[in-house]
Formats: C-alpha cells, sequence, structure tokens
C-alpha cells in the first residue's frame, strides 16, 4: 500500500487511511513498548511498577512540549502547501528542527538538575523515589532524540507521507522492545541494569527512529527540502506554529498536572493504587494510540481542505475518523469491562494489585467509546489554525470538569470515587464539543472561510 496521498484531490476514505494506517501502527507499536516496559519491569515487583508511574507524569510533560509544537508544525506546513505557498512551508519546517534543538538542550539541564524536586512533587513516596530517580534521569539525558523523532515525523507528515514517521516509530519501537529484557535482567552478555536498563533500551530505540527521519529530510528525499544554512527566525512562525501547537501543549501539561493530584491523592491508599493506575494508563495506550495516529492523518488533510476552502472535504474526513475512532475505543471498553483481572494480572500477579486494578479499569472506561470522536473533534479544530478553541475544550473537561470531580467524589466514595470522576467529567465535556463543532461548521457554511494575510505582510525577521 502506498502510504502518500494527493490531500486535494484523492477519496477522503482511502486519503485517510493511507495517511492514517502507518502513525496507527506506529504508535500502537510505540504504546506497545511502554507497555512491554511494564510487564518486565513488573517482574522487578509492584513498587517497580509503582516507580514507572511517578515517572510518567515529567515524560508526559517532555511529550506535551514536542506533540504540541509538532501538530502546530503538521497544521501550519499542510496549510501552507494547500495555498500553493512551498517557501514558507519549508521556512516553517526550519523552524521545527530549530525547535528540536532548543528543547532538548533545555529539558536536558533543567531535568537533571531538578530530576528529585521533581519526583518529591509529583507524588514519589520514599520506597518508591531512588528507582523513579535512576529511570528518569536517563530518560532526560536523551530528550533530544524524542523531540526530533516527534518533531520530524510531524514535519513529514505534514506533506502527505506518512510511511517514513510509520519506519520511523516501528524501528524504534522494535528496537526497544527487543532490548528491554537483556538489559533489564542482565541476559547474555548484557549486565544486570534493572529499571536503569528499561530507559537504556528506550533511548537505543529512540535513537533507531530518529536515524530514519534524519535520513528523509536532510537527505532530500522529500518535498520539503530544507537548507538551515539560510535559516532565519520568524517570529510570525513560531506564533502560527503555537497559535495551533500551544493548546495541545497546555492540554498535555494539565495532563501531568492531573496525574501528579492522582498520584498525591493514590498515595494515601498505598502504592499499589497508584501501581494499579499506572497499568491502567499503560493498558490504555494501547487503544488511545490508535486514535492518536488516527488524529496525525487526519490534520493534514483537514489542513489542507480548509486553506484550499473545501468545506465538503473537510465534514468528511471528521465523520469518518470519528466514526473509526468510537471503534476502536469500543474494542478496548470491552477488554476493561470484561477481562481487567487477566489485564492487570499479565503484569504482576499480587492479589491486592489485580483487585484495584479491576476496580479502576471497569470505572474510568464506562464512556471510552465515545472519547474518541471527541479527540476528533477537537484535532478537527486544531487543523484549521483554531488551537485556543480546541484549548478551552480540552480544559473543560481536565480543570473544569475533571479535577474538581476527582476531589469530590474521592470524598464521598473513597478510592472508586477516584475512577468515576473520569466517566463524569466525560459525559459533559464529549457533549460540549459536539455542540461547538457543529455550531463551527455551520457557521463556515453559512458565512464562508476567512480572508488570511500574507507571511510576508505580518512577520517579523531576524
Amino acid at each position: 500500500m502506498r502510504f502518500k496521498g494527493d490531500l486535494g484531490k484523492d477519496e477522503i476514505g482511502g486519503l485517510l487511511l493511507a495517511l492514517s494506517l502507518p502513525a496507527m501502527i506506529g504508535m500502537t507499536v510505540q504504546a506497545l513498548y511502554n507497555v512491554v516496559d511494564t510487564f518486565w519491569v513488573g517482574k522487578l515487583g509492584p513498587e517497580a511498577i509503582a516507580a514507572l508511574s511517578i515517572c510518567f507524569p515529567i515524560q508526559m510533560l517532555m511529550i506535551a512540549v514536542a506533540t504540541g509544537t509538532g501538530i502546530g508544525l503538521t497544521s501550519i506546513i499542510s496549510r501552507r502547501l494547500g495555498e500553493n505557498l512551498d517557501s514558507e512551508a519549508v521556512n516553517a519546517a526550519e523552524h521545527g528542527i530549530m525547535l528540536v534543538l532548543f528543547y532538548g538542550v533545555l529539558v536536558t539541564i533543567l531535568g537533571l538538575i531538578y530530576a528529585g524536586p521533581l519526583l518529591h512533587t509529583f507524588g514519589a513516596t520514599p520506597e518508591l523515589f531512588d528507582s523513579s530517580k535512576d529511570y528518569i534521569k536517563i530518560i532526560l539525558l536523551g530528550s533530544i532524540l524524542m523531540f526530533f523523532g516527534i518533531l520530524s515525523g510531524s514535519i513529514i507528515q505534514a506533506e502527505g507521507n506518512a510511511g517514513t514517521p510509520m519506519k520511523s516509530m516501528l524501528s524504534g519501537a522494535i528496537t526497544n522492545i527487543i532490548l528491554d529484557p537483556f538489559l533489564i535482567f542482565g541476559i547474555g552478555p548484557f549486565p544486570e541494569m534493572g529499571i536503569q536498563g528499561a530507559a537504556i533500551a528506550t533511548l537505543i530505540g529512540q535513537m533507531a527512529a530518529c536515524s530514519i527521519n534524519f535520513r528523509y529530510i536532510f537527505g532530500r528525499q522529500g518535498q520539503l527540502i530544507l537548507s538551515l544554512r539560510n535559516f532565519k527566525l520568524s517570529f510570525y512562525i513560531l506564533g502560527e506554529i503555537y497559535k495551533v501547537g500551544l493548546p495541545s501543549m497546555v492540554m498535555q501539561l494539565v495532563n501531568s498536572l492531573i496525574m501528579v493530584v492522582l498520584n498525591r491523592i493514590l498515595g494515601s491508599y498505598g502504592y499499589l493504587a497508584i501501581g494499579a493506575l499506572g497499568v491502567f494508563f499503560r493498558v490504555q495506550s494501547l487503544i488511545f494510540m490508535p486514535v492518536i495516529g488516527l488524529t496525525h492523518g487526519l490534520t493534514p488533510i483537514v489542513g489542507f481542505a480548509y486553506g484550499a476552502r473545501r468545506l465538503d472535504r473537510m465534514k468528511e474526513a471528521i465523520k469518518k475518523a470519528s466514526l473509526v475512532s468510537f471503534i476502536i475505543m469500543s474494542i478496548g471498553f470491552l477488554a476493561f469491562q470484561l477481562i481487567p483481572g487477566q489485564v492487570v494480572a499479565a503484569f504482576n500477579n499480587d492479589p491486592l494489585l489485580i483487585e484495584l486494578g479491576k476496580e479502576c479499569m471497569r470505572n474510568i472506561s464506562i464512556l471510552m467509546p465515545f472519547v474518541g470522536p471527541s479527540i476528533i473533534m477537537i484535532s478537527s479544530f486544531q487543523a484549521a489554525g483554531k488551537g485556543f478553541t480546541a484549548l478551552w475544550l480540552s480544559l473543560l473537561r481536565q480543570l473544569v470538569f475533571l479535577l474538581p470531580a476527582i476531589f469530590i467524589l474521592s470524598s464521598i466514595l473513597d478510592l472508586r470515587g477516584v475512577w468515576l470522576a473520569f466517566p463524569a467529567s466525560d459525559f459533559l465535556a464529549i457533549s460540549i464539543t459536539a455542540l461547538i463543532l457543529k455550531k463551527y461548521l455551520n457557521d463556515l457554511e453559512r458565512n464562508g472561510f476567512p480572508q488570511r494575510n500574507n507571511i510576508s505582510d505580518t512577520q517579523g525577521i531576524l
């Protein structure tokens, strides 16, 4: 199958499949290696699983910055290509590469200095602190690899090439999965490194992934030919990137905040409660990541259609992606409702951890099938350059609904109230998101697309 397409002419269903399937496969395998990490680390004991859960918000912070920037890059590049402004698309892509260097160096320095205080803030209990620190310091050392892998993939995806990012993600994930048991348990010539081995395997996998995207971008294999020797910083382009990307970044930063709050609340019930939620989130990622991969294919399609003023193609892409996301999330819903005990036992057979995991999974996943279409709707706003609309819709769920629900319901129902806070906030947020998207599309049909200014008329160059 050809994982490329003509964003303006190809049939929407086939185009969505061609651009989304590679990202869905790649991101599912990415999620799988997180699950495999947890599987092997779980053999070290439930404390090790809980230690990974403590580190998860810090990793989410890094991913938030990278994916938020990547979404902004994909949106602006695809819209400029849709408007036949190839030179402006190239300029935006070059800003993405420079942002890789900036964030990679910054996160590495600050993260290594403040790793200990961050872990304490994020809920590390005394028995989890040393293991958590051993893991996260290695992850932070390789942060530039993570940034390059995500942002370079976003640049390539924006030009309608989903195959190369898929190969990149698959390469990294498979390398990580293979190395995990060897480095954790010291099989063959490898030293036994425990939880540090899982982190080192992750870095080596990221190196493998980056090498593929690097060869594509700087080997001049694609439509966008980058030449950093003539790079000039444009605050207008940065503004365009973060007008769309910053809201996504904020959304994921809020996810990290929620995880911190959850870890601190769950800590009062014991580290096994933290471990139960950690197992849920790792397994849940196997369901969510294909939907996120679907948005990677949807974004350039909607962005291009918006730039070309094709409302019919925008609507068709959103409807078809929403249906696919509903089906994917329904599969996860059935697994969490029907076999939660078996899911938890695959990682660790501690009886209390299994019971806590069963209650966690069954309660949190009540409205899971409808969360997928909600993700698609929010991504559609981002693709059309309406990043702040996407932001406040997401913040409705995370801050306005979820966070208060956690405190209120936990005070009434104890631990079960923590789990039920998720479907309660989902119901309210999904309903509002659907209404806002319907109004936005109706307004475009009634009033038409807004005019845009040329970058050359408004940008400031340094």
